[in-house]
């Protein structure tokens, strides 16, 4: 089938996140990216090279969302965008399909999910609708990807999970907005949510520590993670209150103590209350955040200091780039960008056979 170019460029990475790995088997260590975009009316998961070439596309069954990489391993991961009903395994170097998994009997996907560092499992957000609370869901990838468990993510709408970097721990934003398949996306749970930033063990599920958003800030979802070598989590969020609010949209879990981090007043309204992506750079001293509905990038320290922001419309889709302060950007007019904190250049643009 023939693909209109213009149409799927104009949708890469516009409310979709983006991984980066490398390519397994090649003479030179080069990261790849992987993103999710739509081409008319049909869904895709997309690789995208450094340079921001198209590797490969294929697609999917509804709109995608979050990705992950497998260890060690050429498989990688696409997920359904919440409240979603398929997660795909991948070869990262093809794109062929090896296998679709599909959520039990009352749960639904919620977006992401990510593997253990030995990559044997994999990790879930789920949604159990029925007693409204969120599961991880625990899956045996070694075993054919077989459904073994799941844990308590002692909150309500898990989105992103990240392994943090002692290979055990998973952190869990709880975004705190309650779901139900009979009502689609419809948010039902306003005035009660609860937030949170949970740690668990990965090998049982238990509880290490939880973070919940104050009073004030209640309506802050919690919704995408970055964490670094050192062990610093920020977590990216989207505000349900009063559009004319201006609150913090970042917060970070530093020496163990939850905080949240504004950016000047003019840049922050700027930012509509709305983040898409949060990443660290490769060193772990640069954090970049994208703001889709403000049209803008932000950057700051690793210790939460605002440093700058630039344009970047519809910018949704980050990731670390391979060298110190930048980053590969997507963009909803099409563009794959290379940013850092004081410029953002627009790469070859993408193209399919």
């Amino acid at each position: 089938m023939e693909i209109d170019r213009r149409r799927f460029l104009g949708a890469l990475g516009a409310g979709f996140t983006l991984g980066s790995q490398s390519v397994l088997g090649e003479a030179v260590d080069r990261p790849v990216y992987l993103t999710a975009a739509r081409d008319g009316e049909i869904y895709r998961a997309v690789l995208l090279d450094d340079d921001g070439k198209v590797r490969w596309s294929l697609e999917l069954p509804g709109r995608g969302h979050g990705g992950a990489f497998r260890p060690s391993s050429r498989e990688c991961m696409i997920f359904a965008r919440r409240p979603g009903q398929f997660a795909m395994v991948l070869d990262r170097n093809t794109g062929t399909l090896s296998r679709t998994l599909v959520p039990p009997q009352g749960r639904l996907f919620y977006g992401h999910g990510c593997y253990s560092s030995d990559g044997r499992r994999l990790y879930t957000t789920e949604n159990d609708y029925a007693d409204e609370r969120g599961v991880v869901g625990v899956w045996d990838a070694s075993d054919g990807y077989r459904r073994v468990g799941e844990f308590d993510s002692h909150g309500i709408g898990p989105h992103e999970m990240i392994l943090m970097p002692d290979g055990q721990t998973l952190a869990v934003a709880n975004g705190g907005i309650a779901t139900h398949p009979d009502t689609g996306r419809r948010k039902l749970n306003i005035p009660e949510m609860e937030p949170s930033l949970v740690f668990l063990n990965g090998r049982d599920g238990s509880l290490e520590v939880q973070h919940t958003a104050p009073r004030e800030l209640h309506k802050l979802s919690l919704r995408h993670l970055s964490a670094n070598r050192q062990g610093t989590l920020f977590a990216a969020a989207q505000f349900e209150g009063a559009p004319d609010a201006t609150p913090p949209l970042l917060a970070s879990i530093q020496s163990g103590k939850l905080k949240f981090h504004e950016a000047p007043l003019g840049v922050q309204r700027a930012m509509q209350n709305y983040c898409g992506s949060v990443s660290f750079d490769a060193t772990g001293r640069v954090l970049a955040v994208s703001c889709p509905r403000g049209h803008l990038m932000t950057y700051w320290s690793a210790e939460g200091e605002f440093v700058s922001s630039n344009a970047l419309h519809d910018g949704c889709g980050l990731a670390p780039y391979n060298t110190s302060g930048e980053f590969i950007a997507t963009s909803g007019t099409g563009a794959i960008i290379r940013s850092t904190p004081s410029t953002a250049k627009t790469l070859d643009r993408a193209a399919f056979d």
